[in-house]
C-alpha cells in the first residue's frame, strides 16, 4: 500500500511538474511576443508548491536579454482577476534598448504581485492585475549614455562621456541659440522628482575658458535632464530614482519599483504620465 500511494504521488509530482514547464515556456513566448530582437531571449521560471493549485506562487522570475522595446514588458491591469499571488517577482533583463538608450541590465525584485489566474491556468499567460513595491537598479553604460545624448539632443554635435569618481565628465562640440562652441562639463548626476536625471554642481569650460552665467545657463537648460524616465524611456513612473552612483564607466540608480497599470492606447504620454504618478505616490505612502 506504501509503495501505491509513493508511486501515485510520485506520478502527480510528474504532471504537475509537466504543467509548470508547460506554463514557463508558453509565459515566456507571450512575453517575448511582446519585444522586438531576432536574437531575443526570453526565460520564465516558476518556483511553485502544493500551494499553487489555488494560485500562490513562491517566486517567478523573467529573464530577457538583446531585445528593443518602446516600454516595459510587463504592466498590471486592474481589471483583470486578482485570484493568482506571486510572492516575490524577479525581473533581470540585459543589453537590451528601451526607446533611444541601450541599458546594460535592469533589475528589480518586487513582492505581492496579484495575477489573473484563470487566465494562467488556461491560457498559460501571466497577466498581472496589482503590484507590490519592490527595489530596482538600472545600470547604463558611458558610451550608451553618450550615444543618448547625441540622439536626444539636437543642439549637441559632438560628444564624449566619461563617469568616474561620482562624477560625469562631459566633452563636445554644440549649437547653442547664442553661441556655437566647444564645451567641457564636470558635473554630479541628481534626482529630481525620482524620475529625472540632471547635472549639478557643474564646472563649466567654453572654448577652454570659465563660461559666464547666461552661457552656463543657455547650456544646462539644453542637457537638464540628461533622461527623463518617463518622458524618454516610457516608463510611466515605474521608477523612483533615490541613487546614483557613478563609477568605472558605469551608471548605477536604485530605488523603489513597481508594474505600472497599463496605459490606454487613446491616453497621451504626458496625461498618463500624470496619472502614473499619482498611482506611484499613493504606493510608496504605504
Amino acid at each position: 500500500m506504501t509503495l501505491l500511494f509513493l508511486g501515485f504521488l510520485g506520478g502527480l509530482l510528474h504532471i504537475a511538474g509537466s504543467q509548470v514547464s508547460a506554463f514557463e515556456r508558453s509565459a515566456a513566448l507571450d512575453i517575448s511576443a511582446k519585444l522586438r530582437g531576432n536574437d531575443r531571449i526570453v526565460v520564465v521560471r516558476a518556483d511553485v508548491g502544493p500551494e499553487a493549485i489555488w494560485g500562490d506562487v513562491s517566486s517567478v522570475k523573467i529573464s530577457a536579454s538583446q531585445f528593443v522595446t518602446n516600454g516595459l514588458p510587463l504592466y498590471t491591469e486592474s481589471k483583470r482577476s486578482h485570484r493568482g499571488l506571486v510572492r516575490m517577482l524577479h525581473l533581470d533583463l540585459q543589453d537590451f534598448i528601451l526607446r533611444n538608450l541601450h541599458i546594460q541590465r535592469l533589475k528589480a525584485e518586487i513582492s505581492d504581485c496579484r495575477f489573473d489566474f484563470p487566465l494562467a491556468v488556461n491560457r498559460r499567460q501571466i497577466r498581472l492585475s496589482q503590484s507590490g513595491i519592490g527595489v530596482g537598479e538600472v545600470v547604463i553604460s558611458e558610451q550608451d549614455l553618450e550615444k543618448f545624448i547625441l540622439s536626444k539632443f539636437r543642439e549637441i554635435k559632438r560628444v564624449t562621456v566619461r563617469i568616474d569618481k561620482d562624477k560625469v565628465f562631459v566633452d563636445g562640440y554644440g549649437e547653442f541659440l547664442i553661441v556655437s562652441t566647444n564645451f567641457s562639463v564636470v558635473a554630479r548626476l541628481e534626482s529630481v522628482g525620482g524620475d529625472k536625471l540632471v547635472m549639478a554642481h557643474c564646472r563649466i569650460l567654453f572654448d577652454g575658458r570659465p563660461a559666464d552665467d547666461a552661457s552656463q545657463k543657455v547650456l544646462l537648460d539644453t542637457l537638464n535632464p540628461v533622461v527623463d524616465l518617463n518622458t524618454d524611456l516610457g516608463l510611466f513612473g515605474a521608477i523612483k530614482v533615490e541613487q546614483i552612483e557613478l563609477r568605472n564607466g558605469v551608471l548605477k540608480a536604485s530605488g523603489p519599483i513597481f508594474i505600472p497599470e497599463l496605459p490606454q492606447e487613446k491616453t497621451s504620454l504626458n496625461s498618463a504620465n500624470v496619472g502614473t504618478k499619482q498611482r506611484s505616490k499613493a504606493l510608496l505612502q504605504q
